[in-house]
């Protein structure tokens, strides 16, 4: 309780087509904040808000289709963090039952450090967990620290099997990868 009556906890919930915007907006302002340095500032300058929107409007509206999920951590205000997650991509664990990919994982950077990574990770394996999810996986940028950081705190481990990804050395992007995600999500 505080002096405006009882404190609404900060809660994660499944995407609405009507987030979109905010998801859109909170990507560009994560990416312009943690790959400044990283990626080539014209292409941090470049993101374009009105089609990820586009792109994101699409993602939720076709999540449960494609077996995906999108979530977001609303504090009751805004929408502070999100994470999209489903089926594997990559060729090689595609072959493996069950194996999910962290698609994409972001919280506003005034929002870092608060738990709210934290939180949105918990129920990201949580649902990994009731699907019987074995292992999961994502690609993080190889000097993207932070985030290397974080997932290594949550028991992500570097894939050393995994070759990097893309073309330009200073953006090169390596997997991690999750064991039993079942038994840290709860």
């Amino acid at each position: 309780m505080d002096a405006h009556g009882p404190v609404v906890p900060p809660r994660d919930r499944h995407a609405r087509e009507d987030d979109a915007e905010q998801i859109a907006e909170l990507q560009v302002a994560a990416w312009r904040t943690a790959y400044a340095g990283i990626l080539p500032a014209a292409e941090l300058h470049g993101l374009d808000t009105v089609a990820l929107t586009d792109f994101w409007r699409g993602q939720i509206a076709s999540a449960a289709a494609a077996g995906a999920h999108v979530l977001v951590h609303d504090d009751g205000q805004r929408i502070t963090g999100f994470s999209a997650f489903g089926p594997a991509r990559d060729d090689d664990l595609r072959q493996r039952p069950g194996v999910e990919e962290l698609y994409a994982f972001y919280a506003r950077p005034e929002c870092w450090g608060t738990g709210v990574g934290r939180s949105l990770m918990r129920s990201t394996l949580s649902i990994w967990a009731d699907r019987g999810t074995p292992a999961g996986y994502l690609w993080v940028l190889e000097r993207n620290a932070r985030g290397r950081a974080f997932y290594q705190k949550g028991g992500w481990r570097h894939d050393p099997t995994a070759a990097p990804s893309g073309s330009d050395p200073g953006a090169l992007e390596i997997r991690y990868e999750l064991t039993e995600p079942g038994t840290r999500g709860r």
